[in-house]
This record gives C-alpha cells, structure tokens and sequence, in this order.
C-alpha cells in the first residue's frame, strides 16, 4: 500500500473562538474552511449517535493542504460527557508537534507567556538519538491538550546523524 504523508490531524475543541484565537493568533494558523457537519452519513462515519453535528475548521500553515489540523466541535446526544486530553501512558494520540521556522523557538515562547498559555518549562534542549539536537516547547492549547513546538537542525544535519549511526 501507498499512502501519503499525514494528510491532517483532527482536534475535538470545547470553544471554537478559543482554539480558533489560540491557533490562529498565536501560532500563525490560517482559517481555510469552516463548515457543518451532519446527517445519516457523517452520524454512520462517527458512530454518533442521531442528530448529533459538529462545526469543523481546517486551518493550514504555508500552501500545502497536507498538515492540516482540523478542529471539531460537536454538538447533540451523546456529547455530554467529555473524556479530557490524554497524558503521558495514556493510548491515543498524544500531542500536536509543529515545526517552528521562520522565528526562534523563544521568541515563540515569549509570545505564548505573555499570553498566559500554560508551559511544563521553558525550552529545552534535547539531542535524539538519531537525529540530533533540537529545542523543544511543551505548551496546552485551550482544552489542555499538549502541543510540542520544536526547532529542527537542517535536514542535512539530520541525514547526516542517521548515517553516521548506521555505519554509512
């Protein structure tokens, strides 16, 4: 089988204006589609149960419509009870994990404090087996989900870790 990259990533959200601002405002997110989601077969796809619907935001970074993060909200039976964001043991998707470019990792940083976003630490540096140093962020969005912002080494450097490593 042939499948591509990530295509996107979808994020349940409990305010939309929140996570919208959060994404957006703060880490540079474009707001590319906003649409309703409902009916027999998006009920089916879901497992929801009748009457259940959800708004559904895509936002993108750059040009590419791969990598898009898509935030749902639903709405109607069945959604009452939310289950929170998972943590460290937890099966499931873990975190959001962004690149950044274009700006440093503590300019983003700042950025985030001065908006009160909840941090586990400043940025730290780590060196991955692998694939090299990075820096790296742990922050929560609105809803407490993690979200990793990194600053990567050039892919050369990365290419030229993992050859090193595996003898080339």
């Amino acid at each position: 089988m042939a499948f591509s990259e990530v295509h996107h990533v979808a994020l349940t959200v409990s305010d939309m204006d929140q996570s919208l601002a959060f994404f957006c405002e703060l880490l540079g997110f474009r707001k590319t589609l906003d649409m309703q989601l409902s009916g027999a077969s998006f009920e089916k796809l879901f497992r929801l149960q009748p009457g259940a619907s959800a708004r559904s935001v895509i936002l993108q970074q750059g040009k590419s419509q791969v990598g898009e993060l898509e935030l749902l909200i639903f709405q109607g039976p069945g959604m009452e009870k939310p289950s929170g964001p998972k943590r460290p043991g937890d099966p499931g998707l873990l975190m959001l994990s962004f690149e950044v470019q274009q700006e440093s990792l503590q300019t983003v940083a700042q950025r985030l404090k001065a908006r009160n976003v909840p941090f586990f630490c400043d940025p730290v540096d780590l060196d991955l087996p692998g694939y090299g140093p990075i820096k790296s962020l742990m922050v929560e969005d609105p809803d407490g989900a993690l979200v990793e912002l990194v600053e990567l080494p050039p892919r050369e450097g990365v290419h030229k870790v993992r050859a090193e490593k595996s003898g080339s």
